[in-house]
């Protein structure tokens, strides 16, 4: 199968997009598919090949390459949030994960919990802020609603990059307003003490979300599980399956299919859970492009259930294929 690989973009993500990428080619492959790879910059420019130009130059070069299905290897703004997934659904070229709305809808933090809520899904205290409200926002009663420790989430970013941890009032009004003034809505959201696990989730060939064994994440010291830690192996310490009670176990995974389902996603996703105070699993975000780099959960909760690497991009080259017009 001809395959494009989307890779990069504008996002804080850029470069680990650039690492999944790689692994998600080395993969392809290795299973007998040929690549077209097309790296998105910073900016609004596009590499392919030896040419360069604009992404939708780009893509009508996959496209005259003869490319039958897209694997966006993206993470952030322009892979997660719907865009790619909009020009792909112009281009004709079906692709793996989640449709444009989906998409949109899991990458909104604020928007992803009200769907959470609506289904009665378990989630953190928050409340959502708006930028054009900033001005007059009153921090001391924000940090009365949600409690401190708190933590910020902007709207648009994934891998833990636009989050804060705040500790203290201070901190939140100025990481609060700094943060406001460049997202389209801040999530505050109340600090969840407890453990953290993730829920991958990989459909079956009926479309039935099915959950892969549960992986706890734990940070080194007093550390959270921020962007470094996420692709640093040496701090952090990630067990899978979790040594949990298979109770527990049983529940997480499944709020991580109840999660994949009430934001419509589509052949995969990845949910992040935290307890609580009282050892209550509450839902913190779910991924619709999970990272695929050699450190990732995704493959870590595959390759648990007995699914490598290579099956796993090549299930999902091929549910993407299934739906060629």
């Amino acid at each position: 199968m001809k395959v494009l690989v989307l890779q990069g973009g504008p996002s804080g993500e850029h470069e680990i997009s650039l690492v999944s990428a790689a692994s998600v080619t080395q993969a392809l492959l290795a299973s007998g598919h040929d690549v077209f790879s097309l790296t998105l910059g910073r900016d609004d420019g596009a590499r392919w090949d030896t040419s360069e130009g604009s992404v939708m130059a780009g893509l009508d070069a996959a496209i005259a390459w003869g490319a039958e299905v897209a694997f966006i290897a993206m993470h952030g703004a322009y892979g997660e949030d719907g865009c790619m997934q909009g020009a792909l659904e112009l281009a004709g070229l079906p692709y793996q994960g989640s449709d444009v709305t989906a998409s949109a809808m899991a990458m909104d933090k604020a928007r992803a919990k009200v769907v959470y809520r609506s289904l009665g899904l378990p989630v953190a205290e928050d409340l959502t802020l708006n930028p054009r409200d900033r001005q007059g926002v009153d921090w001391t009663e924000v940090a009365s609603k949600v409690g401190l420790p708190c933590v910020l989430k902007t709207a648009e970013s994934g891998s833990s990059v636009g989050v804060e941890v705040i500790e203290d009032a201070q901190q939140l009004a100025a990481l609060g307003s700094a943060m406001l003034a460049q997202t389209s809505s801040l999530l505050v959201e109340s600090w969840l003490p407890g453990r953290e696990f993730t829920v991958a989730v990989l459909e079956d060939e009926c479309g039935v979300p099915r959950a892969f064994p549960v992986v706890e994440i734990r940070p080194h010291g007093e550390r959270w599980f921020d962007y470094e830690t996420k692709y640093d192996p040496s701090a952090v310490d990630e067990i899978c399956p979790a040594l949990i009670d298979a109770a527990l176990a049983e529940h997480m995974m499944e709020l991580g299919c109840r999660a994949h389902v009430a934001l419509g996603c589509r052949d995969y996703s990845r949910t992040d859970i935290k307890l609580d105070a009282e050892g209550t699993p509450r839902l913190l975000e779910t991924n619709t492009l999970p990272g695929m780099t050699s450190a990732s959960l995704m493959p870590k909760a595959a390759s648990a259930a007995g699914l490598s690497f290579e099956a796993l991009i090549d299930t999902l080259v091929s549910r993407a294929f299934s739906r060629r017009r």
